[in-house]
């Protein structure tokens, strides 16, 4: 309910997707609020079936069933609230300054102050597109399907202070840093902290730290064995967040 207390008043001008439809065929405006008279579900169910669609992956019979709508219904309902959310919740500013994510600095990053956030890829699956060019875009060779891949980045305290847009999944992840908008917030006081693969040392104005993998440990001197380890023990906050996504 504390979200909802927070959007509540804001839901008058959610553009449904069939109103944006006609409105596209007719070549008009959309007006808000919407003049629909009547509507299958409250705003506040519409949402609670929106997060049961995203939280337990339920299916839109499913949830049809459980509303007591039909699957079309929920299929409106569901694209409606992710253009919605997605406009209104992008507009949402979550990059933390210096000053801030340093008042609340974890004392296990003390040998790292200037970590500004710790970054990592995610990857969802997607359906298969039946465009062949596209298909062979999002195709990725390592899981065999097609996925959509979104650059997250984390401050070391836990909060998630950044969040691209989705890409093709066969993009690189240097490449999808670059695209991403991130290297425009950061400053040459501000350090990355990402995994080995993340080759943007060139690309960034600050310092990278990056954890070397285990296996190739052994071949580095003590000292240069403990701080790689100590980063790659930093980094596990950010690879649970995206494997829980």
């Amino acid at each position: 309910m504390s979200f909802w207390s927070l959007i509540g008043l804001s839901t008058v001008n959610i553009v449904r997707v069939t109103q944006a439809r006609k409105a596209k065929l007719r070549n008009e405006e959309v007006t808000l609020p919407c003049t629909y008279s009547r509507h299958a579900l409250s705003m506040l169910d519409e949402l609670l079936l929106f997060l049961m669609y995203l939280s337990l992956g339920s299916t839109e019979m499913d949830l049809a069933d459980r509303f007591g709508i039909h699957h079309s219904t929920v299929s409106r309902i569901v694209v409606t609230w992710a253009n919605y959310l997605y406009i209104l919740l992008g507009s949402v500013s979550i990059w933390m300054s210096s000053e801030d994510v340093k008042a609340v600095l974890p004392k296990e990053f003390s040998r790292y102050p200037d970590t500004q956030a710790i970054i990592d890829c995610t990857k969802l699956r997607c359906q298969q597109p039946a465009s062949l060019p596209l298909h062979s875009e999002m195709h990725y060779h390592y899981k065999s399907h097609c996925t959509l891949k979104g650059l997250l980045g984390m401050a070391p305290h836990g909060a998630v202070t950044f969040v691209s847009k989705l890409y093709a999944g066969s993009i690189s992840d240097k490449e999808l840093s670059k695209q991403s908008g991130l290297f425009a917030l950061l400053t040459e006081d501000m350090a990355e902290m990402a995994d080995k693969g993340f080759l943007i040392d060139d690309c960034v104005p600050g310092k990278v730290y990056q954890a070397k993998s285990i296996v190739h440990s052994f071949c580095l001197n003590r000292a240069k064995c403990q701080q790689h380890m100590s980063i790659k023990h930093k980094r596990l906050p950010i690879s649970e967040s995206t494997l829980r996504d």
